[in-house]
């Protein structure tokens, strides 16, 4: 190889190079699918902010909402309960998509099953800041899409 081709070859490996360099870093400025949200209302009619994982309700079918009281060291509180289901669904064990709101109407936690049948949660995220007096109103998948919670939200919201 001559040195006029070797010039030509590094100038090449060069391009490719910097082109491969500027990829990566436009790769690592652009934000992953997994920072990626979308909102959805609440029953006090708020907008709440979910991951862009959550599947979309208004694509499923109400099968029940279901108020369930619950007594606390505290008090007396209860949760809402609302299950979906696909348009075809007709009974309650055949639901995949959860919301559970607060009786305020503040939606604290969603749980659906995936396209591989695992179940995921996303949660507000000042659900487990023991420290919250409201909820956050943003909604995140946790470590192993499941909450631990040390005072529950019922307890300090």
């Amino acid at each position: 190889m001559s040195r006029m081709e070797g010039a030509k070859m590094n100038r090449h490996m060069s391009k490719i190079s910097t082109a491969a360099l500027l990829l990566g870093l436009l790769l690592a400025a652009t934000p992953s699918r997994a920072e990626e949200t979308r909102t959805l209302t609440n029953l006090k009619g708020e907008r709440v902010t979910v991951p862009h994982v959550v599947p979309d309700r208004e694509e499923l079918a109400l099968l029940k909402m279901v108020v369930v009281n619950i007594e606390a060291p505290n008090g007396k509180g209860g949760l809402i309960v609302a299950i979906y289901g696909t348009a075809e669904s007709k009974r309650l064990d055949e639901a995949n998509y959860v919301e559970l709101y607060d009786l305020a109407g503040n939606l604290l936690e969603i749980a659906w099953f995936d396209e591989s049948g695992q179940v995921k949660v996303a949660h507000d995220k000042n659900l487990t800041d023991p420290d919250a007096k409201e909820p956050a109103k943003v909604l995140v998948i946790g470590a192993g899409h499941s909450v631990v919670v040390q005072r529950p939200a019922l307890y300090h919201f």
